[in-house]
């Protein structure tokens, strides 16, 4: 990951508090000038997780408020070289938003925590279909995932950050290395993502972080219940 940030003055990480963007958050605050950049709506699960959490790893934290208005602009940007689905449009304005506080911070540079899930088992299906059928199942799964967010959500997430900074995927450079990784050891004991999890308390990602549940960028902060009642 230090490759994602060297020689930059000041880099942005998209934070939500939750294991991913912590690790990404913990790396890069080592080796440059860090701003940890949130937006979620009113009383959603993000608007005290990110800053319990950007306080417990020390970094400064930008919040953006998600409101009606803001979708509403964030929407008519979206340009994407397929049809769009609710999550699709979700997360375009959730990640537009933060980007553009990243450039309004002064950060020319944002960090994405995407592919941690689909590289170490984050996703509670795999689990599902290990206990089912078995690793193989599982790891088949998670492959054929990988495959999908490069043909899909890579494009979706790089194209909405873009417009206000260069958006890195610091997870991209482990992709050889996680498939090295036994799937046993991603999904331990029904804990997903169990390696990245303990490799987060390695760093110094406070425990109750590291070993927090997932929860979808989509509805921890609030985004999709509010484009899916926008009028477009």
């Amino acid at each position: 990951m230090r490759r994602s940030v060297a020689g930059e003055e000041k880099v942005a990480v998209a934070f939500s508090g939750g294991v991913d963007s912590s690790v990404v958050a913990r790396c890069a605050a080592a080796e440059t000038r860090l701003v940890a950049c949130t937006a979620h709506a009113d009383g959603a699960w993000d608007s005290l997780r990110a800053r319990k959490a950007a306080d417990a790893l020390g970094v400064d934290l930008v919040t953006t408020r998600l409101t009606p208005e803001t979708v509403e602009r964030e929407l008519v940007g979206v340009d994407l070289p397929f049809e769009t689905t609710l999550m699709d449009r979700s997360l375009w304005c959730l990640y537009s938003v933060v980007s553009r506080s990243a450039s309004e911070a002064g950060a020319r540079v944002i960090l994405l925590g995407q592919l941690a899930d689909e590289l170490f088992g984050g996703y509670a299906k795999y689990s599902a279909v290990m206990a089912k059928e078995g690793a193989d199942a599982a790891t088949a799964m998670m492959e054929a995932d990988l495959e999908g967010y490069f043909s899909r959500g890579r494009v979706r997430d790089m194209r909405a950050c873009s417009r206000w900074v260069e958006p890195r995927l610091p997870f991209e450079q482990l992709v050889g290395y996680a498939a090295t990784i036994q799937t046993s050891l991603k999904l331990t004991d029904g804990v997903r993502k169990a390696v990245l999890r303990r490799a987060a308390v390695e760093l110094g990602v406070p425990e109750w972080i590291a070993c927090e549940p997932k929860k979808a960028a989509q509805y921890s902060s609030g985004i999709q219940k509010l484009v899916a009642k926008a009028p477009f």
